[in-house]
């Protein structure tokens, strides 16, 4: 991720486009909506520069390596008391003096999951192999003493949780500038300020029973979702009054853990059954189809918190959707498409500016058009990278602008760099910087200009070599582009980074799966079979090492305890698959059982069947199921037959001895 998008994202409106003129601050006053961002080239004062116009920002950003996320009323005094607006929670993990020695980009986001905190918006690698953790704010929350002072204990507790510098605190401190090589993580995700503190809180009550039992309120995945005590309290029914709330939130929860909406439909009758007083079963229909149709793709923590009297609390760590299943496009994606319409006319076009903006179209979808206001952003964003000039002429209506290209190398280069990330749908993992220059200050050591040109030169060309194994020695190659992305970050993140053996590890992948007779194309497009392809890897090298870590023992013990270890996870994630299926069957109405069943015989006459020997086990355990209920009503009957028949026996006997 760019400073640009950062710095968008972060500031909005705090700073401006151009800087005004004094005129101009004398006839409005000063805007007590604006800040200073602090800029600096280490942790001393002489070097520290504060500025508060985008431009300037980009343009110092080339010659500084730190800055701050929040920003100040004051340029002159970085400082606690001087803060106007909080825009972020940041961590600082440090890697010094034999602390988190190791510590990879997979290890980072282990800590965040297990302390329950929402996913991040940006990380940051520093130098040291270090990492800034960013998470941006909803809404910017204004400075005073006391939300300074919250805002400590809750970055205190976040730390400590992730294994942070504790004495980083505060939100007045510099952080590492992100650029496209430093970035490791970043997401769209924002995080409210009060949802940080709900968080805090229940970190605070778990303390006060046990120092970890903050984990026991933590669900892991959407997998483990319907099974967690708390959403299991929910499906035991509830009171007039959380109905509809309930519903909902249960609709959301099969949603998550994969469930079809007739699915989840027949479930949630089912659990109405259970509540007191029952749904009117058209609700329970409406509350399911919101849940389905709407913009939520799983239930919200605080809601199942509400519900159950429970702790709960859940991340999951997704992956960024593709530019065509997004409504909209990021402002660098257009830059590309803007580029490619001034090529197509020869480099050169001329017209109005909302003509222009007319004819430009997603190179994604060509039903939809650039907005007006992004093409003007667009247009000053080109201008100041110096590619594109622009030209206007005449005044009012009547004006024309001509648009022209005036660097083809840097504006061949932005839009490759759009049209990669439009087909790169997984958050951006760069790998693991070489460069390992020992730390002086806190977030490391900044990159001189002429080291850092020469290092982006070599990573754009060139990839770390393993060492030489048993077998033969790997070449360099590029990383394969048909692998998935979280499968390549957690061997490239452990220090494999060689395309051939990512891809020869993905192969034997594959070939577990195949054990199982799961086609290739299934797993890629099946995130739970990602997410255990990932563990396969973490227990692999737990066992047989890494070459981040020194121990890697050779590529053939590697494989092979691979091979295994990936059909051991994947058959016992079928058979917690199928007796999760057992349990649920076993709560069901004969008529829904009858209806489940329907579902599963037309899955397995469909031509592709994700997991057919799965569903198989599931119809044959679904006929047991059907099968002991009709002996129970049959034995059931027969015993009722007896007793009548032994009764009216003995009231013959009792008239006759009359």
């Amino acid at each position: 991720m760019s400073l640009v998008s950062v710095a968008i994202n972060i500031y909005k409106n705090q700073l401006t486009n151009k800087k005004k003129k004094q005129y101009q601050k004398q006839q409005n006053g000063y805007n007590s909506r604006l800040g200073w961002v602090f800029v600096s080239k280490d942790f001393t004062k002489e070097t520290t520069k504060a500025v508060r116009t985008y431009g300037s920002l980009f343009n110092v950003s080339k010659d500084y390596t730190y800055f701050t996320p929040n920003t100040f009323y004051r340029n002159d005094l970085r400082r606690l008391s001087t803060l106007r607006w909080i825009n972020a929670m940041s961590i600082d993990i440090d890697v010094k003096n034999g602390e988190n020695e190791g510590m990879t980009f997979p290890d980072v986001q282990e800590l965040i999951t297990e302390a329950g905190l929402p996913m991040p918006s940006l990380i940051v690698q520093t130098p040291s192999n270090g990492f800034h953790v960013h998470w941006f704010l909803e809404q910017s929350k204004r400075a005073s003493d006391k939300l300074n002072a919250h805002y400590s204990r809750i970055q205190t507790c976040m730390a400590e949780m992730l294994k942070g510098d504790v004495n980083a605190i505060g939100p007045e401190r510099l952080f590492r500038l992100p650029t496209d090589e430093n970035t490791v993580f970043h997401s769209q995700e924002r995080v409210s300020f009060d949802e940080l503190c709900e968080w805090f809180q229940l970190v605070q009550e778990q303390d006060q029973q046990d120092v970890h039992t903050y984990k026991k309120g933590f669900c892991r995945g959407y997998e483990s979702l319907l099974k967690h005590p708390a959403v299991q309290k929910i499906l035991e029914g509830v009171n007039k009054g959380q109905r509809d709330t309930a519903c909902y939130t249960l609709a959301l929860a099969y949603k998550a853990a994969g469930y079809d909406e007739k699915t989840a439909e027949a479930y949630l009758h089912n659990w109405n059954q259970k509540n007191t007083p029952q749904m009117r079963q058209i609700e329970v229909k409406r509350k399911v189809k919101s849940a389905y149709n709407g913009r939520f793709h799983a239930p919200s923590a605080k809601k199942i918190r509400e519900l159950s009297g429970m702790l709960f609390s859940y991340v999951i760590w997704e992956e960024a959707k593709p530019r065509e299943e997004r409504t909209y496009s990021h402002i660098q994606e257009w830059e590309g498409d803007v580029l490619a319409f001034v090529r197509v006319q020869g480099g050169r076009v001329s017209g109005s500016q909302r003509d222009l903006a007319e004819q430009i179209t997603s190179s994604v979808d060509a039903n939809k058009k650039i907005p007006y206001a992004t093409f003007k952003k667009v247009i000053a964003r080109l201008e100041e990278q110096e590619i594109l000039s622009k030209k206007v002429s005449g005044k009012g209506r009547g004006a024309s602008t001509e648009l022209c290209i005036i660097d083809e190398v840097k504006a061949r280069r932005t839009q490759s760099e759009a049209s990669k990330k439009e087909q790169d749908a997984a958050p951006k993992n760069n790998g693991l910087n070489s460069n390992t220059i020992k730390d002086t200050v806190v977030g490391g050591t900044a990159l001189s200009r002429s080291q850092g040109k020469e290092f982006a030169r070599s990573s754009e060309y060139s990839i770390l070599n393993l060492p030489s194994t048993s077998s033969t020695t790997l070449q360099t190659a590029p990383i394969p582009g048909n692998v998935p992305a979280a499968f390549t970050s957690a061997l490239f993140n452990r220090g494999f980074t060689d395309g051939r053996f990512i891809f020869r590890a993905w192969g034997k992948v594959q070939l577990a799966f195949k054990e199982f007779d799961i086609s290739y194309r299934s797993i890629s497009s099946t995130p739970p079979y990602i997410r255990l392809s990932v563990e396969a890897i973490g227990l692999t090298v737990q066992k047989n090492g890494s070459v981040i870590s020194g121990d890697f023992k050779g590529e053939d013990v590697f494989f092979k305890y691979l091979f295994g270890v990936m059909k051991g996870l994947f058959k016992k994630h079928r058979s917690a698959q199928l007796t999760h299926f057992v349990e649920e069957i076993e709560r069901l109405s004969d008529v829904m059982l009858s209806h489940v069943g329907m579902e599963l015989e037309d899955t397995l006459q469909k031509k592709h069947v994700v997991d057919r020997e799965l569903q198989v086990a599931k119809l044959r355990e679904l006929e047991h199921e059907a099968s002991a209920r009709q002996r129970r009503k049959h034995y059931s009957n027969h015993a009722a037959f007896d007793l009548t028949s032994s009764l009216n026996q003995f009231k013959l006997f009792m008239k006759t001895e009359d």
